[in-house]
Formats: structure tokens, C-alpha cells, sequence
């Protein structure tokens, strides 16, 4: 965390309405929560355009070769952060298998090598401790974090009923190293995780 501090940081964040995904998941078998969702949205976004996840070693901006992206689990005595390995080419449920096989052994303390270390960004799911805004420090090797507060819900203005209506809305928060994207990049690739987030 101190070799993380180290580096200019800052975050950006938005109000996501959760209703689809929560739609989406009362109909799959996966039943994955909304920290994979968001997970899957921000690798899809990546592969779309992985520019956000360059990491500066030296002077120069490397480049991901693979979007594997991590995920914090709360051990007994701290956090340890698995790997989803290409996580932009699997779907929904093939994620959600391994995602619950890895928290387990998380806990247990016996991740496999092949699941730590190596990822260009982490998710983390804040809203678990009831909290609905953090700005969460990216790991010293990446660049990205991105983080999902607690749901609740909200009013939001329709236009056809001419009436507020309710909407489960969450807080989703993107920290970045400042050196590697400013910050309309980092918003630009919010608002894209977002937007698929709107069709899961």
C-alpha cells in the first residue's frame, strides 16, 4: 500500500442503477452477484479499449497482453485478491464457477499460483460493509480499481408517469493512476462500464 500511496491517484464516480442487473440475475442459474457483474463489464470495456489498464514502467505505458482481472476477498487476517485468467472471453456463469472457487480457497489460504498475481486491474466490492462510497487504492503493479458500493434504493424522475419511481441504485467508483489516464479517460470507461452494465 505505501509503494501504491506513492503515486499520484484519484477516482471518479457515478450513481448505476442496479435493476437490470438484478433482473438479469433473478433469471440465470449463475446467480452471480453484482461485484461479477461489474467485473465482467470493466474486462469487456478493457477489451474493447485497453488503454486504461497500461501500466507506466520507467517512462514508457505497457500495454495488458490478456485481461485478467482480480477481485478482493476478505480473508481472516486480510485481503487477498484472486485472478479471473481472460476474464473478457468467458460468460457469465463460467465466471461465477470459478469466482466461488477461488473466494474459497481465498479464505482457505491456498490459491493456486495460476490465480494470483499478474492482473491489470481489482474489483472490489465496499458495499459488503454496508458502505456506499470509498475510494479504494489500486494494487502497485496496476493501474485500475474499481469498486461497488452498498444498493438502496433511490427515487429517479419518469418522464412518462410524470412521478418519481423507485430504482436500486449503487455507487460505482473508478480509482486510476493519474500518471497512466486523466481523468476523462477514467470517465469515459465508467460510463462504458455502466452502459453494459445497463444490459447485462
Amino acid at each position: 500500500m505505501r509503494r501504491s500511496w506513492t503515486r499520484p491517484l484519484a477516482t471518479v464516480g457515478l450513481a448505476l442503477r442496479l435493476d437490470a442487473v438484478l433482473e438479469h440475475r433473478k433469471r440465470s442459474d449463475a446467480k452471480a452477484g453484482p461485484a461479477l457483474y461489474a467485473l465482467r463489464a470493466l474486462a469487456l470495456a478493457l477489451r474493447e479499449n485497453s488503454a486504461p489498464a497500461g501500466r507506466l514502467v520507467g517512462s514508457r505505458i505497457v500495454h495488458p497482453k490478456a485481461i485478467d482481472v482480480g477481485f478482493a476477498v476478505e480473508a481472516e487476517d486480510g485481503v487477498l485478491v484472486p485472478v479471473l485468467r481472460g476474464a473478457d472471453r468467458q460468460n457469465l456463469a463460467e465466471l461465477a464457477a470459478r469466482y466461488k472457487e477461488l473466494v474459497e480457497l481465498a479464505r482457505q489460504r491456498r490459491l493456486p499460483a495460476d490465480a494470483t498475481g499478474g492482473s491489470i486491474a481489482t474489483v472490489t466490492n465496499f458495499g459488503t460493509f454496508g458502505l456506499t462510497w470509498a475510494t479504494p487504492i489500486p494494487l502497485p503493479e496496476q493501474t485500475l480499481v474499481l469498486g461497488l458500493g452498498a444498493a438502496r434504493k433511490a427515487p429517479l424522475w419518469s418522464e412518462e408517469r410524470g412521478q418519481f419511481a423507485p430504482v436500486m441504485e449503487s455507487n460505482l467508483t473508478l480509482s486510476f493512476d493519474h500518471r497512466v489516464l486523466d481523468g476523462g479517460a477514467a470517465g469515459r470507461l465508467l460510463m462504458r462500464i455502466s452502459e453494459l452494465l445497463q444490459k447485462p
